[in-house]
């Protein structure tokens, strides 16, 4: 993992954040999503959408980059859709594949415990589709408990000591 640098993301991130999810998400849903949806994947629209996550107070954007380049992204805070008994939520943890079993997702999943635990929660709560069965195998071998299926996601939720 030498040579990778985490950080906050700014307003100057968001184009390059935007491509780095669409690339991920042409390696990682190829036969999951729909090719339609894949290849409709919009590049303005998110981001925008992620210049809305740099902008909010209760939203984290964080990226990882290697020699200046974005390979991996996540958010962190306030869920933007409600959970019952959940009010942090760690939501687009995505890394390229080429950079993946590398320690990245576990030094993500690091920053978001430190985040969610400096905010006074003990716990949060991700969700993944049913089909990425490598992202459950990861988020079950760094400890989080599957507590709900819903709707071809499964919610993950890991507390926090």
């Amino acid at each position: 993992m030498k040579d990778v640098i985490f950080r906050k993301a700014t307003v100057e991130d968001c184009r390059a954040l935007s491509e780095l999810k669409r690339d991920v998400w042409s390696t990682t849903y190829s036969g999951i999503y729909p090719q339609e949806k894949l290849d409709g994947y919009d590049v303005d629209k998110n981001e925008g959408i992620f210049r809305s996550f740099v902008e909010r107070p209760d939203i984290e954007l964080y990226l990882a980059e290697n020699n200046g380049k974005p390979i991996g992204l996540m958010t962190v805070g306030k869920p933007y859709k409600l959970y019952n008994e959940y009010n942090q939520e760690v939501a687009l943890l995505y890394i390229r594949k080429d950079f993946q079993r590398m320690g990245i997702g576990r030094q993500f999943l690091e920053i978001a415990k430190d985040e969610v635990r400096r905010k006074g929660f003990d716990r949060f709560v991700l969700s993944v589709n049913e089909q990425n069965e490598n992202a459950i195998a990861f988020y079950e071998a760094m400890g989080g408990t599957t507590v709900c299926h819903d709707g071809g996601q499964r919610r993950i939720v890991f507390m926090i000591n």
